[in-house]
Parts: C-alpha cells; structure tokens; sequence
C-alpha cells in the first residue's frame, strides 16, 4: 500500500489484508477497518483466511477456565505472584500455543479438464491458543481469518507434531473461531485472566507463530498500550464496533490467533492485528478475553453468533452527498438512511433513522453495537426517524439475523 494511501483519513481506506503464502491464488478478500481519530495508517490482519459470516458446524462442550481470585492488573514492579522469572512462566505455558495451518485446493488447469480432484495445499499459517482439554479432546480458539476458506485444517503443537483439527464454529464480526483436536499428550490449557481488570503498563507477552512455523514458539514482550480501545470495523457480516487492547509488543503476520498473556501466564487476549505504515511503530490489538469467552461459548453451543436484525440495508448519510440529502428532505450528515427495507416490520425505506432506545445513531456502526451488544432476537426496540420530512418513533421487532438479513451499507448514492 502507497503512503498516499496510508494518508487517507475515511475508514473504507483502512485495509486489512491477511498473510497469504500463495498469492497467486485468489483466496483472500480485503475487510475494511477504520481506527479512532488521529490513528492514521492500514490495518494488517496477522493470518491467513478471508473474512465471511459465520458457518454453522457440528459442536460439542466444552466451557473456559477462569483464574480464580484475580488481583487483576500486574504489580508495579512486574513481578509475578506465579512464576520466579519470565522464562519460567514462558515455559509453563507454550504448550498451550500451536500453529494453525490452513490448508485449500487449487487445481490447476489440467486437473479441471481432466475432473480431478487436487489434493489441499497450505495455504498460509496462524497461530491458536488451547484453552480447555475435556474426554480425551482438546478445543483451540484462533482467529476466523486464519481458517477461513479451509478445506481442511491442521494444528502443529508445541512439540512440532501436525494432527488434524475440526472446525467447531467461526464468527466473521468477532473475528474468533474454534476448533478441535483428539489428541492431548504433551499439551496443556491455558487460563483466562479478567481483561476489564487490564490497565494500561501493565506487562504482556505476545505468543505465536510470526511469520509461519519457521519462527514457531516466538514470544515479543512489551505493556498494554491502552486498555480500552474501539474501532470501526467493515467486514463482510457488516460494519460493527471493536473492542480491543492496545499493546506495543511486536505483532507480526502469522501471529493473528496467538495469545497475549500477562505477567502470571493468564490469558488477557487473542492477538488480531496491527498498523502496518511506515510512519507507525509498536501499535497491535487484541481481542480482549472476556469478549473471547462470551464467543466461544456461543460457538461451542450453537455454531453461531446469535445476534439480531431489523433487516435493512443502510447508508451513512455522510456518506451521501449534500445535493441528494436535500432530496430526502434533510441537510443533515449525522443518521443512517434506509436504502432497503424488506417489509417486515414498521421501517420504510427512505427512513432516516436518527436514535435507537434514545441514543443517537450518528452512523450505521452505532445502531449495530447497540443491538448486538444490548438486545436480543424477539426483543423490540424504539427507532426515531425522519419520515417525510417529519420526525416519529416506531417500535420494531427484531429477528434473528441471517446472512441475507445481515444489513450492510449501500453504494448506490456515492460518487
């Protein structure tokens, strides 16, 4: 990406693309993310894989381990209340980092005129993080984009040994997936820490795989950078909020999936991306821990991220321009247009929606978390909208969100 487009301040110039082996195969689509104000620069997804909605897949239990009586942030001084030195911590938890590996057919042309089938080729290599082992299996949470597009998947543990693994579930918007291996000699689980209790200096380490299993069992070393941080996120399950934590530990394709571990061994995050420009130094993120748990449990029950929808197509109004806001009876550029509505429910298209519940919808983003964070499908909610050039409350329904339901923002209106 050139530096002139690194400049741009709109988030649909933020991209992240993911760490492919094989580029000359097209497996891999762009997802957009946009940073707060004033970070400048393009993501970098730290994997592999493309970013789809979620795939619904066979499922068994299997439940977290939380650290009990967590003292939540590190001492001043950064020193263990576990573990006599870093090394020993290090030690005691790589068992439970693996390598994730993508694997995915790319016939040649040959093989297509002659109807064969081609056996799957890595494609490209994450990291994954074992976090409970249960009747002889053990569960692996990773990223989605490091599996997705897989035809099959591999998981090489610590002791360098590849089995295969099964993919329990996978959710594009929370970009975590799940999955599960038989076998459990030499490895272990590692637990999770209370990430709300995270402050910003406390000390953290990044495992993975940076740049594929040639730099296996890398561990980068650094502080969180800011504990409560949220981004824009546009992926192809549409455009939603991100919470994450900011570390300056190195973060380096092939890492995505990894842990982020505190001082004591304890799961704070998963390792997700990075700033990749020139101009920016030592800003990584990670999906903090207790957002991870909350998912995988989700995706070990269901298969799925269960959310709810209103099922309409949106545009930003900012995103619209001024000569055409004027058609729809408003000058403002804060609110979400309805470019599409399936007449479900009591919302038209035209709609301007400009609060959910009483809170201001500025961009679809907003209207998104606050349904996906607060509400649930079957629940109904209070939308304000500008109808005619009039303002009204409506009460809507919600459904359970589906792809086709899934709405996403519309084009139809930019120049």
């Amino acid at each position: 990406m050139s530096d002139q487009t690194q400049q741009h301040q709109s988030h649909d110039n933020y991209q992240r693309p993911s760490y492919n082996k094989k580029p000359k195969f097209p497996w891999f689509k762009t997802i957009i993310v946009a940073l707060i104000a004033g970070i400048i620069g393009a993501l970098l997804v730290l994997g592999i894989g493309k970013v789809l909605n979620h795939t619904v897949l066979n499922h068994d239990g299997a439940s977290v381990q939380e650290v009990s009586n967590s003292k939540g942030g590190n001492q001043l001084d950064g020193k263990s209340d576990k573990y006599k030195s870093v090394h020993d911590m290090i030690k005691d938890v790589s068992p439970a980092i693996v390598g994730v590996i993508n694997m995915q057919k790319s016939s040649s042309l040959d093989d297509l005129l002659k109807g064969k089938s081609s056996k799957p080729e890595e494609a490209g290599i994450g990291s994954g993080v074992i976090y409970q082992i249960s009747n002889g299996s053990a569960y692996i949470v990773t990223n989605n984009h490091v599996v997705d597009g897989a035809s099959e998947i591999k998981v090489q543990l610590h002791n360098s040994k590849q089995v295969k693994a099964k993919l329990i579930g996978k959710d594009a918007l929370t970009d975590i997936a799940v999955l599960k291996i038989e076998d459990t000699k030499g490895i272990k689980s590692i637990k999770f820490a209370n990430s709300s209790k995270v402050q910003t200096g406390d000390s953290v380490f990044a495992m993975g795989n940076p740049l594929g299993l040639e730099f296996a069992n890398s561990v980068t070393s650094g502080i969180i950078s800011a504990s409560e941080r949220t981004i824009d996120a546009n992926t192809s399950a549409g455009n939603t909020k991100v919470n994450v934590l900011q570390t300056d530990a190195a973060i380096n394709p092939g890492n995505s999936g990894g842990a982020l571990v505190d001082i004591n061994g304890n799961l704070v995050g998963i390792n997700s991306m990075k700033i990749a420009s020139e101009q920016v130094e030592g800003i990584g993120f990670a999906i903090p821990s207790n957002e991870v748990k909350v998912t995988i449990e989700q995706l070990v029950k269901h298969g799925k991220i269960e959310r709810p929808s209103i099922g309409i197509g949106l545009i930003n109004l900012s995103e619209i321009p001024e000569s055409y806001r004027k058609e729809l009876h408003t000058t403002k550029d804060s609110g979400v247009y309805v470019a599409k509505a399936d007449n479900s429910n009591n919302v038209k298209k035209g709609d301007i929606i400009t609060q959910v519940d009483g809170k201001k919808v500025k961009e679809d983003t907003d209207l998104r978390s606050y349904l996906y964070e607060h509400k649930k499908p079957g629940e109904t909610i209070t939308l304000t909208v500008i109808r005619d050039g009039k303002t009204k409350d409506i009460e809507v329904k919600l459904k359970e969100q589906t792809r086709t339901s899934s709405s996403q923002s519309q084009s139809q209106f930019a120049q």
